[in-house]
């Protein structure tokens, strides 16, 4: 990957809609971001696994293993990495349940690209 820049924080998107995980990773790489995706759960683990990731962001709703469970994996085992949850649902119970679960924020699809980078740019500040 062309641009890496190994100071730089490295995210992970995760979203089983390609095409949303995709532009969400041009826009972070825009952005100064290094960054992987995933479009499905146990992908995101692999890469958890594997590689060093700063922050995940997280869609709480995907087939098979569902942004929760990945979640619970970061704490367990990569307990550094930052979460934000990403939702087209959001509901007072999905942002409860993300903030319990140790997400640093929660944010609404679809996804107001400028509103996530400053988000995201308040997990590093």
């Amino acid at each position: 990957m062309d641009g890496i820049d190994a100071t730089k924080p490295w995210i992970l998107v995760v979203d089983d809609e390609r095409v949303v995980c995709d532009a969400i990773a041009r826009q972070l790489r825009k952005a100064g971001y290094n960054t992987h995706v995933a479009y499905e759960g146990k992908e995101a683990i692999e890469i958890l696994a594997g590689n060093r990731i700063d922050l995940a962001l997280l869609d709480i709703r995907m087939p098979q293993t569902n942004g929760f469970d990945i979640l619970k994996h970061i704490q367990k085992h990569t307990p550094e990495t930052k979460s934000i949850m990403m939702t087209s649902y959001a509901d007072i119970k999905s942002a409860v349940d993300s903030i319990a679960y140790g997400a640093v924020d929660i944010i609404s699809k679809p996804v107001d690209l400028d509103e996530m980078i400053l988000t995201i740019g308040k997990c590093f500040a």
